[in-house]
């Protein structure tokens, strides 16, 4: 199977911006990935539709609940989890790393050992 490139290309906005009249070039790190347009466009109508606080009793709030764990179940299916309750969302893979480190720091002793693969 060959991949076309042009086509996923096509698939992202971003990459069909120019400098100077010569394609731009993203050497960026995680924080400036690119998306494709399927997910600018989901991304829009989250903030038409969905953009409140969790856990209210008000119609942009029930939905806004409702719509994050649908994303939970799907990411528990893609991954195989046991259950949604394993999925983990956050701003960012850093933000998240962080948090994570610090709350495993509590739990470990001088002496102690982990195995990270």
């Amino acid at each position: 199977m060959t991949l076309d490139l042009a086509r996923i290309r096509a698939q992202f906005p971003a990459l069909s911006l120019e400098d100077g009249g010569r394609p731009r070039v993203y050497l960026d790190n995680p924080a400036g990935t690119q998306v494709p347009q399927q997910v600018i466009d989901r991304m829009v109508d989250c903030l038409v539709r969905t953009n409140a606080n969790m856990g209210g009793h008000f119609r942009t709030t029930l939905d806004a609940t409702e719509l994050v764990h649908q994303a939970h179940v799907a990411m528990a299916d893609l991954y195989h989890a046991n259950s949604e309750r394993e999925i983990v969302f956050g701003p960012n893979m850093t933000s998240l790393t962080f948090q994570m480190t610090r709350s495993l720091g509590t739990r470990f002793q001088p002496g102690d050992e982990m195995i990270v693969t």
